[in-house]
């Protein structure tokens, strides 16, 4: 496989660090993909999204170690190849699936093939599978089909007029610990402390739209569900106890800020309810900010997929996208990014293991990239990267 010589390589994006532009660079579009990330979990071997033409680097998950090529690994097709003496971190099966947690505060139970335990799936928190990915920039000629967003921008006329016209507007995102920025490594303190999706769609608008004032504020909570955010007993007493102390969720949390812009993200902690009622929540949290502020567009977001091979994965999470869609059509100014659209484009030729950094629900930087590219591309339009 070809390497990049010192002069090719000064014509690519910057990707030895965290960078914005290069982070929001549409995976579906050009011919280099910068820093995709790969976990060698239970097998030496771990696919890209396209057949490389070259490899341009191979580097540690936090930008500081570049591995070699015939030392360190060697590619076939669209497999990386880890050897059994090479630096690359690799999981054996027996470690990958065992018979205890490594973490007994994050235990995720392995779902057998009959739907029952089966003991455990390899999980944590922090930094400790980051640690473990690889970051792989590559060349490639072929394309994927993805399923791409739909532009919404018609749907957010006064979002775009006090953006370009300089003018104040609060942006509020509200929802659970993915929109929090977990497992982003700018959210955990790791190296290359990229940000995490809301943050990147905040950096965004505030280097577009440098005469606005933009204020920006973050009002998830991790671990909660869309019950709770409309301030309804979730029949979870963890989910229940969270922030239970401020009485009620929605109006602190989103009715006082009073947004001119609101991101509305809840979906992977529905644990035992149907798109209908899921539905039924985020419907009245449109109509309980309509009413206090009748002039408010409102971005709904659909979310990721948790590891299949756990109980996480217990929900129709298209039916739930369908649901905001759904809503979409019922209300003026309501756009919906459909994130899980994009995902299911990047699962067609990736595992779930490669794009997580706590192997049950949180997404790493590679899939925080996913949601912010998929939400700009909603928001504003297919050439959003042309802009910044």
């Amino acid at each position: 496989m070809k390497t990049e010589t010192k002069s090719e390589e000064e014509k690519l994006m910057t990707y030895r660090e965290y960078d914005l532009k290069t982070y929001l660079f549409p995976l579906w579009e050009g011919e280099v993909v910068y820093n995709e990330t790969l976990w060698f979990a239970g097998s030496r071997s771990a696919s890209l999204m396209y057949d490389p033409t070259e490899i341009v680097c191979v580097m540690s998950y936090d930008l500081t170690t570049t591995f070699q090529e015939g030392v360190d690994y060697t590619v076939k097709g669209r497999e990386i190849i880890i050897p059994e003496n090479g630096k690359i971190p690799y999981l054996a099966p027996s470690e990958f699936y065992r018979a205890s947690p490594i973490n007994f505060f994050v235990k995720a139970l392995r779902r057998g093939e009959d739907g029952q335990p089966d003991g455990y799936i390899y999980a944590d928190e922090g930094s400790t599978i980051s640690a473990q990915q690889v970051a792989v920039t590559y060349r490639h000629k072929d394309r994927i089909a993805w399923n791409l967003p739909k532009v919404e921008t018609a749907k957010f006329p006064k979002t775009m007029a006090k953006l370009n016209g300089g003018e104040k507007i609060k942006v509020l995102f509200y929802g659970d610990s993915i929109t929090v920025g977990a497992n982003s490594s700018g959210h955990i303190g790791y190296e290359p402390h990229a940000e995490s999706y809301a943050n990147m769609v905040k950096s965004y608008m505030q280097k577009r739209f440098p005469s606005a004032t933009i204020d920006f504020k973050n009002n998830a909570v991790g671990g909660t569900d869309s019950n709770w955010g409309i301030n309804k007993t979730s029949g979870n007493a963890w989910i229940d106890s969270l922030e239970a102390s401020e009485g009620d969720h929605f109006k602190k949390r989103v009715l006082n800020e009073n947004p001119d812009l609101l991101f509305i993200a809840y979906g992977m902690n529905d644990q035992k309810y149907d798109a209908t009622e899921y539905k039924q929540n985020i419907k009245e949290m449109i109509k309980g900010v309509r009413a206090k502020n009748p002039d408010v567009e409102i971005m709904l977001v659909s979310g990721m997929i948790a590891n299949p091979e756990t109980y996480f994965d217990n929900k129709d999470y298209e039916a739930y996208q369908n649901a905001l869609l759904e809503l979409s059509k019922d209300y003026e100014n309501i756009g919906v990014a459909t994130v899980y659209n994009s995902v299911k484009s990047v699962y067609t030729k990736k595992r779930f293991v490669d794009c997580t950094a706590n192997n049950i629900n949180h997404p790493n930087d590679y899939m925080m990239r996913v949601y912010a590219q998929t939400v700009l591309y909603s928001l504003f339009g297919a050439d959003y990267i042309d802009h910044i």
